[in-house]
């Protein structure tokens, strides 16, 4: 059986991959802080029986080194924990930025490097989930941390592939436009206060900016990751999807 560990699984697109592979009867390690909506999802799985759950703030190295302890086989390492705040670049302390780049950048780097030697011996394959900020969106003065953050894991996506080819891993990234999520609403709330307008106001000029007539669901990402799972060629792929459409 196939094992699959899922980050930043309780909620959002990070759920959907973990019920969408655990369909596909892979063993999923669900992965996120909170242990009660990590249970609540693995209730739902379609087969809870083969789904383990670790509960975890992937912020430090000692929780990603518990993570690779715990998890002794693995065949894809899905990375999609990650959060980052928007907010006036002069509010944005030091504190909110490391806070950023720890979840998403380094947990993403330190499970690769954690779990890289197994995923070497099976043929393995690592898929981040970043984010059209710092990839092909425009800059956004409400969103420096995640454009900054996403535009360092597709480096590190990039960078990665080049060993893969060496070591028969493949390593790939997804990233994703406005995404209909709980935390989509958070950033239009957080913009919506900066630019003093209303969330709708904000939802539609971000759609127009661009150039989309609705956000991409997380069903769509969830349809892309299981397609990079059965590609031969994933290696090195860099995928937009944006409004529901893809582009590699």
């Amino acid at each position: 059986m196939k094992v699959a560990v899922v980050t930043g699984s309780s909620k959002g697109i990070g759920s959907i991959i973990a019920k969408d592979l655990n369909k596909r009867k892979i063993k999923v390690v669900l992965v996120a802080r909170s242990k009660k909506l990590l249970k609540k999802i693995q209730q739902n799985l379609t087969y809870p029986k083969i789904s383990q759950i670790i509960a975890k703030d992937l912020r430090s190295l000692s929780a990603c080194n518990f993570v690779g302890k715990k998890v002794k086989k693995i065949n894809y390492l899905i990375n999609v924990a990650g959060a980052t705040k928007g907010g006036h670049f002069l509010k944005l302390d030091d504190k909110t930025w490391n806070d950023g780049f720890d979840l998403k950048f380094k947990s993403a780097l330190r499970l690769s490097k954690i779990f890289w030697p197994i995923l070497k011996k099976n043929n393995g394959k690592i898929i981040n989930i970043g984010g059209g900020a710092g990839s092909w969106e425009p800059p956004s003065r409400t969103f420096m941390i995640g454009g900054a953050v996403n535009a360092s894991l597709n480096h590190l996506t990039k960078t990665l592939s080049e060993q893969g080819k060496l070591d028969k891993v493949s390593v790939s990234i997804i990233n994703p436009g406005m995404t209909l999520t709980g935390r989509l609403k958070a950033l239009l709330k957080s913009d919506a206060k900066v630019l003093k307008k209303n969330i709708n106001q904000i939802l539609k000029l971000r759609s127009k900016a661009a150039g989309i007539k609705r956000p991409t669901t997380p069903e769509e990402v969830s349809k892309l990751v299981v397609k990079l799972l059965k590609d031969k060629r994933s290696n090195g792929k860099i995928i937009k999807i944006n409004g529901g459409k893809v582009k590699y």
